[in-house]
């Protein structure tokens, strides 16, 4: 019976926000209005992002992943350093570089990770600092920009980063996902660069949620995952904007 009341309250309420929006609108993908229903109709748990079981390990995942690697692969490789028992201070570059240079079996398939040198070179380098433990006394934006410090973090990680961390609301993580979404929806402007306009992209993100009461960490990952599996057709609606 409370499972029948929730859903025709649920139901009422979706009719509610309908009424309120243009259903054609609401009905075309990637719109503003389609966005907004919907967060309305994702009933999933947005609030525990992490991905390690503490600041390092966050640090250490999400240097393994981002823009240019699998998100799959990126996990592979960052529970294979943790298996190790690699995320601790005094671990040797070397053992670092084995653990992420020895290919992986994702899908079936032998798959090296790119650029494991370099990556190795970052999280060794993050795992030297004596000051970690101030990172773990922080939190939203002021937890970003320590962890810019760190070699080899930009303004995308050390979002990811903090919303992981802290459940903070106050950055965005402007990947190429929710960059095309808010082109598409329209509130990113296309003269936007994803990097060098990190920031204006963020406001407007964050502003765009507020305005319909959403939490951005939900709407992003809401967004980060349709679009990801729609990735052809958002490519193709773009270039129809064009």
């Amino acid at each position: 019976m409370t499972y029948c009341i929730d859903e025709c309250e649920k139901i009422l309420k979706l009719s509610r926000l309908l009424s309120d929006l243009d259903c054609q609108e609401a009905g075309r993908r990637f719109t503003k209005s389609y966005w907004e229903v919907q967060y309305f109709l994702d009933d999933s748990n947005y609030k525990d992002y992490k991905l390690g079981s503490n600041l390092r390990e966050e640090v250490v995942a999400c240097l393994l992943g981002g823009y240019g690697f699998k998100a799959e692969l990126g996990l592979l490789a960052f529970h294979r350093i943790k298996n190790l028992r690699l995320i601790r201070e005094g671990v040797r570059l070397e053992e670092i570089e084995k653990a992420i240079s020895t290919p992986f079996t994702l899908n079936g398939k032998e798959v090296h990770y790119r650029f494991s040198r370099q990556k190795s070179k970052y999280i060794f380098y993050f795992l030297q600092r004596s000051d970690i433990g101030e990172f773990e006394k922080l939190k939203g934006s002021r937890l970003r920009d320590k962890l810019m410090t760190i070699k080899g973090i930009g303004p995308k990680t050390a979002s990811w980063i903090t919303r992981n961390y802290s459940n903070s609301e106050d950055v965005a993580i402007v990947d190429i996902h929710i960059y095309r979404a808010g082109r598409l929806a329209g509130f990113v402007n296309p003269k936007w660069d994803m990097q060098k306009d990190y920031y204006k992209i963020e406001e407007s993100f964050l502003d765009f949620c507020h305005s319909i009461n959403a939490l951005p960490s939900k709407m992003d990952s809401i967004m980060w995952n349709q679009m990801k599996e729609s990735n052809r057709r958002a490519i193709e609606l773009l270039n129809l904007k064009i």
